[in-house]
């Protein structure tokens, strides 16, 4: 036995010494990648040992390598541009073409021409460009605009044998060119020369400030942004956002507020707690009342798994909206979030600029009728199951607490659920699959109702009567995703359908039943399927431009049997510097 170990050690390092004296230097093989880094300490330990364990054995000579530098890892999105470069800029262009197709089924009577074009198309684009520490150290601006060319949609009208204006396919808010700046102010910072008041700076020109609600104007902002204590304070006029029409007159109310937000995490002793209290005074004018807006919040984080964060908005003196959310994780991949918001009827109908109706804004093509007061409650969770699966939960309860006199078709008490689940098949591919339910409450008209009069006829509801809407909805979505990385290239299919339940023109109320499930045969239909599905591209071409298409398609829609649906093809081109 020891005869044989010692044979074995001797061949051992016989074989050794052979290999060692045929040591070639020169490079025969492909050198290793180049985002692989050698881990030089280790290596000289390995070789110490290796020389204390075999004195006998010649050492080959090191071989000199080129340090390399480490690359940026492959998962990791393109850093676009430095965060403090003194001039930056972006452009955004696109072309949208709308469109529908006759079915060949025959139009409502005495109607000869439908009352929208069939083919829409428009550009469209906005940018902004920035600067900092050009030409004064402290000194940064900021510019922002958008503009849209839209051709004007026309209809041939045999009465008039002429062309007569139409509305798009596909409803918008705008029908005319127009160009819009958003943004133009310049701002200083750390201008005192005084690392005391390094916190403090001063903007001036059309800018956004976020107070109660998120305001557009022109004027002055002073901010002190400390650890402690972040306030500001702001005045000028409002930015006439919803009336952009130039036949119509605008008008710039005065606006003037401030806000002040308390951080006790950064006392010496920290407290988790967040104190912040916000006003914005508005002046009387043609269109608006003067009001004054008051909005206090307190964020309580007793661990970083749990937020606690409570609002009570103000108007006048009398709170008018309140919300509360909770938030809390479990296991750092598991999110639990749960709202409550309160509504009352005096609060704001679209924002603290508005308080009463304006029939000729643009905003009146979307008008949702009076505030009602309503509860909602909503709870949402999402948890990752294997490193690959993401599910996803949502549920809603809604209730109206309007009166019978009051109570109308935009703000009805619904009970709504949902989920979404994504499956990452492999490293760039997914599929997922998204499933919502809402069920709207209805005052649906009996049918015993009709006996009461029945020399009488039964009145029509009006527009935005309770009666009026749909009962409920479901709709299905699947989707496959493909992603080549952050800022490369990602491919979208979608696909979805969705059935509607309008509410029943009378009802027949069957014993037992707190509810209408079935409808007096009127000849109206009470039942809709439709679906659709999307594909958008989204890639770039370097690290300074992306390019993004998108196509829509619609099935045809039951209430509108004389066309096949609706299409819509996106393009657009981002430039950045």
């Amino acid at each position: 036995m020891r005869h044989f170990v010692l044979v074995s050690a001797v061949w051992v390092m016989s074989g050794v010494h052979v290999a060692t004296a045929d040591v070639a230097l020169k490079l025969d093989h492909e050198p290793a990648p180049r985002h692989l880094k050698m881990r030089r300490t280790k290596h000289v330990a390995a070789t110490a040992k290796a020389a204390s364990t075999l004195p006998a054995a010649p050492v080959a000579a090191p071989v000199v390598t080129t340090p390399v530098v480490e690359s940026r890892p492959q998962n990791e999105p393109a850093q676009v541009r430095e965060l403090h470069q003194p001039v930056s800029a972006q452009i955004d262009l696109g072309y949208v073409v709308d469109g529908t197709q006759f079915s060949g089924k025959a139009l409502p009577p005495l109607v000869n021409n439908p009352p929208y074009a069939l083919i829409r198309a428009y550009g469209f684009g906005e940018g902004y460009l920035s600067t900092h520490g050009v030409g004064i150290e402290s000194l940064s601006s900021y510019f922002a605009g958008r503009f849209i060319l839209a051709n004007k949609v026309t209809t041939f009208d045999p009465a008039t044998s002429s062309d007569v204006k139409a509305a798009p396919p596909i409803a918008t808010w705008y029908d005319r060119s127009t160009f819009e700046p958003r943004s133009a102010w310049a701002e200083v910072k750390d201008f005192l020369g005084d690392p005391a008041y390094a916190p403090l700076r001063v903007r001036g020109g059309e800018q956004y400030v976020y107070g109660p609600w998120v305001l557009h104007f022109y004027g002055a902002n002073a901010a002190w942004e400390g650890k402690l204590v972040r306030a500001n304070i702001y005045g000028g006029s409002r930015v006439p956002d919803y009336t952009i029409d130039p036949n119509l007159p605008t008008e710039r109310i005065g606006i003037a507020g401030g806000s002040v937000r308390i951080d006790l995490r950064d006392l010496r002793a920290p407290i988790p707690i967040t104190l912040s209290a916000e006003a914005v005074k508005l002046s009387q004018g043609e269109s608006a009342e003067s009001s004054t807006d008051s909005q206090l919040e307190l964020d309580w984080r007793p661990s970083k798994d749990i937020a606690l964060i409570g609002q009570a908005r103000a108007l006048d003196k009398k709170f008018v909206n309140e919300h509360a959310q909770l938030r809390t994780r479990y296991h750092e991949v598991t999110n639990f979030v749960v709202d409550f918001t309160h509504r009352s009827s005096t609060d704001w109908m679209w924002d603290p600029t508005v308080l009463e109706p304006d029939p000729v804004a643009a905003k009146r093509y979307l008008d949702l009728g009076p505030v009602l007061p309503q509860v909602l409650v909503s709870a949402r969770a999402g948890t990752l199951i294997a490193e690959n699966i993401d599910v996803y939960l949502r549920g809603a309860w809604s209730h109206d607490l309007a009166d019978d006199k009051t109570r109308d078709t935009y703000s009805p008490s619904y009970l709504e659920g949902g989920g979404a689940l994504e499956v990452r098949v492999r490293r760039t591919l997914a599929v997922g699959l998204s499933v919502l339910s809402r069920q709207t409450t209805r005052d649906d008209k009996v049918t015993s109702e009709l006996m009461d009069n029945p020399g009488t006829p039964d009145p029509i509801p009006v527009n935005a009567s309770s009666q009026l809407g749909e009962r409920g909805f479901t709709e299905v979505g699947i989707t496959a995703r493909a992603s080549l990385g952050a800022r490369k290239f990602s491919l979208l299919l979608e696909v979805y359908g969705r059935r509607t339940r309008y509410a029943f023109d009378y009802c027949v109320l069957k014993t037992g039943e707190s509810e209408c499930q079935s409808a007096l045969d009127t000849g109206v239909q009470t039942l809709e399927f439709r679906g659709g599905g999307r594909a958008q591209i989204d890639a770039w071409i370097g690290k300074r431009l992306r390019l993004f298409a998108s196509y829509d398609l619609s099935s045809s829609i039951d209430f509108e049997p004389n066309i096949t649906g609706y299409k819509s093809l996106k393009l657009m081109m981002e430039g950045i510097y």
